[in-house]
């Protein structure tokens, strides 16, 4: 494996399977975005929030808790990247192109997906998730988090491929792909 390939994982549709991911995207991903967008009280207050398990994606109701948190989270990164200050016309034009994406594409497929699937289910947690994950990249690329992208996207790529390791050891269905950058 090469340091540009970043492993794609398969795993069988099931509701344990979705819990499992939903969980790590709502309780693992999002709070390391978070925190790098310096937002550490926010991340740890969803890491707080109960696990997503296969109980709670079956009855989409009990994941109430979860989407309320994630659309209070939404609404304070909106106010706060409107009331950045204006940047001057240079470094407008060095944050438009980063070098370096803050969350790399892959994660970012796996975590769309992951909010379809719970989305399917009755559910926006993920969904809503995904969006957090956005906005958290845009509040470290325009430099007003407490983290650079390169930080941020080790951390981030250290938290896909800890969930890839735990899937790989306890569903012995799960398939993990190698693929090369786009």
């Amino acid at each position: 494996m090469t340091t540009h390939a970043i492993p794609l994982l398969t795993v069988p549709a099931t509701v344990e399977a979705a819990a499992t991911l939903s969980d790590w995207l709502v309780r693992s991903l999002v709070p390391t975005v978070l925190d790098g967008a310096g937002m550490i009280e926010t991340a740890n207050s969803l890491c707080a929030l109960a696990p997503i398990t296969a109980r709670r994606v079956a009855r989409p109701r009990r994941l109430r808790g979860h989407e309320r948190q994630l659309h209070q989270i939404i609404a304070t990164i909106e106010e706060r990247l409107q009331r950045r200050p204006p940047l001057p016309t240079a470094a407008a034009a060095v944050y438009a192109y980063p070098q370096v994406r803050p969350i790399p594409d892959e994660i970012l497929d796996a975590a769309a997906h992951i909010g379809g699937t719970i989305a399917d289910i009755g559910s926006s947690a993920a969904a809503l998730a995904n969006r957090t994950l956005h906005l958290g990249a845009v509040v470290v690329d325009a430099g007003l988090g407490t983290t650079t992208a390169e930080h941020l996207r080790t951390q981030v790529t250290e938290s896909y491929c800890s969930l890839l390791t735990y899937l790989w050891h306890t569903d012995p269905n799960t398939q993990i792909h190698l693929r090369t950058p786009r």
